[in-house]
């Protein structure tokens, strides 16, 4: 498959805040001259002067494949997909298999429209069975890889509950799933990308504001811990994915030819380069051709 310089770009969930950072990102390329962002709200003060030069915003319910955002599929090459009924990872069932159905219509509807590329905001919840026992134990650096047996579900304690990722997680994996067979069928028409998207904070996203709890919003103190406490804030840190690791990770996923993939949808992990971590980033480097340049570790201790 011949995968051609894609000129306009949709970004669902735009205005959110990973959505938000990657239209910013695409706005000051020189190659992408249009982005429809798919946002309810509408609200075009949240972007720069340069984005919104690029920018159209379009209202949708993406759980209906009707209205104005599948008419704006016509007029694009690519999709990068973000959006989520409740993008937290301790969503509902029901909020989960909702934001299934915003995946599954978009698919189709790329097929339908001749869209050439599928970027799909896949998620570490994926794997987050990986953090506890037993299957912590098969752990080490770079073992984290696509290719062994998915797990989804993180289970983590904010400082007020315990709370468990399965549905968040598990609506991912169908996610990435449904992406491989799309792709299958559309029979060379359609490649797509999963991106296990790290941890990545809004606004500056500094990662000293990881904590054991896994809650962003947590002012936990990380200079005293127990081991458990220790082995916690290192499986969260480990996903930390700087800005300008995920403006690059996303535009790569969006520009890197297909030719040599080994099928017509991939699955990459998306953290930063973070120093000894469990994520294995060959895929991402291999496929996409990603570079990433930051390290949690140095980040805390420079910050």
């Amino acid at each position: 498959m011949s995968h051609s310089l894609p000129r306009r770009v949709m970004v669902t969930g735009a205005g959110g805040n990973l959505g938000q950072k990657v239209v910013e990102a695409l706005a000051r390329t020189d190659w992408c001259e249009k982005v429809i962002g798919i946002d309810r709200s509408g609200n075009y003060a949240k972007f720069s002067d340069v984005a919104r030069e690029r920018l159209r915003l379009v209202p949708g319910d993406l759980t209906r494949r009707a209205g104005e955002w599948t008419q704006a599929m016509e007029e694009v090459d690519a999709v990068i997909h973000f959006a989520a009924l409740n993008p937290v990872p301790d969503s509902s069932w029901l909020d989960s298999l909702a934001s299934y159905d915003m995946t599954s219509n978009l698919l189709l509807e790329c097929v339908r429209a001749g869209v050439g590329r599928f970027v799909f905001a896949s998620s570490n919840h994926t794997m987050g069975a990986y953090k506890d026992m037993p299957l912590a134990a098969k752990m080490g650096p770079a073992l984290l890889t696509t290719d062994i047996d998915t797990a989804p579900g993180t289970k983590w304690h904010d400082g007020t509950r315990e709370l468990h990722s399965l549905p968040y997680g598990t609506a991912k994996v169908m996610g990435e799933k449904l992406c491989a067979s799309v792709a299958e069928l559309a029979q060379g028409k359609l490649s797509a990308v999963s991106v296990r998207v790290g941890w990545a904070l809004t606004g500056d996203n500094n990662a000293r504001d990881i904590t054991h709890s896994g809650s962003p919003a947590s002012t936990s103190d990380t200079t005293e811990l127990d081991d458990e406490a220790r082995r916690t804030l290192r499986w969260f840190r480990n996903m930390w994915l700087s800005n300008r690791d995920l403006d690059q990770l996303f535009i790569r996923s969006v520009l890197a030819s297909s030719e040599a993939w080994p099928s017509q949808a991939i699955v990459v992990n998306g953290v930063s380069n973070n120093k000894d971590m469990d994520w294995d980033l060959s895929g991402a480097i291999e496929y996409l051709g990603y570079r990433p340049e930051d390290d949690v570790y140095e980040h805390v201790e420079r910050t």
